[in-house]
């Protein structure tokens, strides 16, 4: 299997290619293999080139990209080069394409029935979630499919029409699979080091990590006979993990952590600084959010963390806004003031300035509040702003999600 991503916007750095990295994960989960994949820009000769290849070299081809309704979107053109054929107008494309206008409520630009355009031949994919359908064609022995490039349509359009289609190409293929752990609020060094036999690189049952904002993503993959194994050591990897691993699985934080709130029925509220609403915000984006979350302050200055979540001004000027017993009374601010079972804190320096030799920037400071109290934690990161602000979201939501399964001790006494 070969992928191509298209769009200048990709190739010039301005985007980024999630397609790719989405796509092969999908295939790797269902026993397919990624074996090569590029980025080609918007000009028909590098793109039909790309095609000729990654035709020539793998039974099939995943374009994601240049179906829309201007004239820089030249996947459409590319296929029908490829095939020697001219592009014709697909009736029912044209037809659905003109009645998500209509519902819309306004004028369609002419520009759009473009995208009704196929190569003579090739098949046209339903895509139910916008208005550019996929492409489906045979070149010689090998299967092409062309997808939308916004990750909303092309996912969906993946999973009906590609995934079936090359089982149903590939029914005796080699058996694979793959099971995940997902883990928070550790060392990926340390991670490696309790599994470090298990990774290595002569064993049949290959384990490997992917590290995104302290998010560590095990895998444990097998394929033909070893696939047979991958259970066994899929239970080992948990058991060394231990209260480390939040998810048996590929399972966003939040959405555990919700999973937590809800079978224990309680309630969360959350004061952020340093992340400006950025760990409320992950929390939301999962669904039934809304049952437990009861709301949140984003307190940057000083003088709110007072007014807002009843800091003492006093504390703020001896302390400094960045310290453990800030972060503690606002934990214990925001829980008073919604009335939460639970509440979470952070305050730190993200940089680029702000720090110092005493609080360097990454110097981050948590707390966790519930009837007992309030438990401040410091942790140091190193990086850039985006990557503070990201991985100290993520730790606030693991720390509130080890004190609910009582990994996280309580305030001292």
């Amino acid at each position: 299997m070969e992928i191509l991503s298209t769009g200048d916007e990709l190739l010039r750095g301005r985007s980024r290619d999630t397609n790719h990295a989405r796509i092969a994960s999908l295939l790797t989960e269902r026993g397919f293999e990624a074996a090569g994949g590029r980025i080609v820009g918007d000009s028909l000769p590098d793109l039909l080139d790309a095609l000729r290849r990654a035709v020539a070299r793998a039974d099939a081809v995943v374009v994601t990209g240049g179906l829309g309704p201007t004239a820089d979107d030249l996947t459409r053109d590319a296929a029908a080069r490829l095939l020697g054929v001219p592009l014709v107008e697909d009736p029912a494309s044209r037809r659905r394409i003109e009645s998500l206008w209509r519902r819309r409520g306004v004028p369609m630009p002419p520009s759009n029935l473009r995208q009704a355009l196929l190569p003579r031949g090739a098949a046209a994919l339903r895509n139910a979630a916008g208005t550019a359908p996929g492409i489906a064609l045979r070149s010689g022995g090998t299967d092409v499919f062309c997808l939308p490039g916004p990750p909303r349509e092309m996912e969906p359009m993946l999973r009906r029409w590609v995934l079936p289609a090359l089982r149903r190409r590939s029914p005796g293929r080699p058996r694979e699979r793959t099971l995940y752990a997902s883990c928070c609020g550790v060392p990926e060094s340390d991670l490696a080091d309790r599994l470090a036999d298990l990774m290595a690189r002569d064993r049949e049952v290959r384990v490997g990590t992917a590290v995104t904002e302290g998010i560590i993503t095990v895998a444990v993959h097998g394929a033909g006979e070893a696939a047979r194994g991958v259970g066994a050591v899929h239970r080992e990897v948990l058991r060394r993990l231990g209260r480390d691993a939040y998810a048996a699985g590929r399972v966003p934080l939040a959405a555990r952590l919700l999973d937590l709130l809800r079978e224990r029925g309680l309630t969360l509220a959350l004061a952020e600084s340093c992340t400006a609403g950025l760990a409320a915000a992950r929390f939301a984006e999962t669904p039934g959010a809304s049952a437990v979350l009861l709301g949140g302050v984003v307190a940057y200055h000083d003088g709110l963390k007072e007014s807002l979540l009843g800091v003492p001004r006093a504390l703020l000027r001896r302390e400094g806004a960045v310290s453990g017993a800030v972060a503690a009374a606002m934990a214990a601010g925001i829980r008073e003031r919604t009335g939460a079972d639970l509440a979470g804190a952070v305050t730190g320096v993200a940089g680029p300035g702000g720090g110092s030799r005493r609080k360097p920037v990454g110097t981050v400071w948590f707390a966790v509040a519930d009837r007992d109290g309030s438990l401040p934690v410091l942790r140091r990161f190193a990086g850039d702003r985006t990557f503070i602000r990201g991985i100290a979201s993520h730790t606030l939501l693991d720390l509130l999600r080890r004190r609910v399964e009582g990994a996280l001790p309580g305030p001292p006494r």
